[in-house]
């Protein structure tokens, strides 16, 4: 099979030991999701009554039985993400009987830009004659699958061989007994919900769950009405929800990146903005912004190198942290200059309050700090500037600036 490709015609099966299954019943389909067609070989044409001419994914969707449209659509969805995917389903042909097709991916074409592209699958029909008997049951115990049957009462009718492996159970000791009695695990489990809804619905109805017979894995369960029964089949998508969850924290740590600062850990120009205006467009209280800018630091690097350039900013950064509430906001906004947004404050003392917050920062900063034999000290001026209630933040960064560069011409 590992050297099936598409247009593969008249693929034959060496299944002639299942009595009821000739050794020809087994055709090829290929599917296009990105120009929604489908395409029959001669032998699948045949199971599907598919006229000559007509587009294959129109016939594909009339003969699917309605209830279950939903199951093989999942089964699609799945196939993009992995090979092997198996499905046994219903389709009504125009004389109006029901045909049993087991499906199953083989093969996917990836376009250069790897996505999905043309899924090769295999069909396979099953005699409706002797489906719900030995020839079911062989099939169904070579999918890879977990599948069960419980009636209406939920008495265990059916488990196949997957089922069997895992659930630690031989069909022998369970079959014909309500499975709360034959696996005690499942009652008051999703099992119930499940087979309540498929009744009364009568619609599909999946899940994933941490399994309840197989510790530290997770299980994805649908559960479907099948004349007054419910069938359920069940797989194991502990690599999946574990790679999906590798990728979500993968995703968190780049949008991490992207909002702080790379050297300094503090908020980046473009989040630090973003937060600004929010603040000051959400709250009608009163608020103090300051522009924060090392004194002659370009002397700082000039002198000591850029490394010991970088290792001043991160420690005037964390110094200011040290002066900032939960509600408070803190960026660097470019190069040796920082932003700090004051919020939560009451208006009355509002600027007593950035003022204090102003001594404080420039009193640690002018701390030394330490590097091998040298001890380096730097200083900071603060430009302030206050709002009693919702502001542009360019005009409030512009008077913090204005303030800032007032106070440095005084220094000089």
């Amino acid at each position: 099979m590992n050297g099936l490709r598409p247009n593969t015609p008249g693929l034959r099966s060496r299944v002639s030991d299942i009595d009821g299954v000739c050794p020809t019943t087994i055709g090829t389909t290929r599917f296009d999701p990105e120009n929604g067609t489908l395409e029959f070989d001669a032998r699948a044409r045949e199971i599907f009554d598919a006229p000559v001419g007509r587009p294959g994914l129109e016939v594909w969707l009339e003969r699917v039985h309605p209830e279950d449209l939903a199951l093989v659509g999942t089964m699609y969805a799945d196939c993009v993400e992995s090979l092997g995917t198996e499905c046994l389903y219903r389709i009504i042909v125009p004389d109006g009987r029901t045909r049993y097709i087991l499906t199953r991916s083989m093969f996917i074409d990836r376009h250069h830009t790897t996505r999905p592209g043309v899924l090769t699958a295999i069909v396979l029909e099953v005699d409706p004659a002797v489906a719900s008997d030995t020839v079911l049951t062989r099939v169904l115990d070579r999918v890879s699958l977990g599948f069960a049957v419980l009636d209406a009462d939920m008495t265990l009718v059916y488990l196949n061989a997957q089922g069997e492996n895992h659930l630690g159970v031989r069909r022998g000791e369970v079959l014909g007994r309500h499975v709360h009695d034959a696996l005690p695990l499942t009652k008051g489990s999703f099992l119930d919900e499940l087979h309540e809804t498929a009744l009364t619905a009568r619609c599909p109805a999946t899940l994933r769950t941490p399994s309840l017979y197989a510790p530290g894995r997770t299980v994805e369960v649908t559960a479907n009405y099948v004349d007054g029964n419910v069938a359920f089949d069940f797989r194991d998508v502990t690599d999946q929800v574990e790679q999906t969850s590798r990728l979500i924290d993968s995703y968190r740590s780049i949008l991490d990146r992207a909002r702080y600062d790379d050297l300094t850990g503090v908020l980046g120009r473009a989040t630090l903005l973003e937060r600004l205006a929010g603040n000051l467009g959400e709250s009608s209280a009163s608020a103090a912004l300051l522009f924060v800018d090392v004194d002659d630091f370009k002397t700082v690097n000039d002198t000591y190198g850029h490394a010991v350039g970088d290792l001043v900013l991160r420690t005037v950064a964390q110094r200011m942290v040290e002066h900032c509430g939960p509600f408070d906001v803190l960026g660097r906004i470019g190069g040796d200059e920082f932003i700090v947004g004051l919020f939560a404050r009451p208006a009355s003392g509002l600027r007593r309050a950035a003022e204090d917050v102003c001594s404080a920062i420039e009193a640690d900063v002018r701390t030394p700090i330490a590097h091998g034999d040298h001890h380096i000290e730097v200083t900071v001026s603060v430009g302030v500037a206050l709002t009693k209630g919702p502001t542009d933040l360019a005009d409030l960064l512009a008077d913090a600036d204005a303030d800032l560069y007032r106070k440095k011409r005084t220094l000089h």
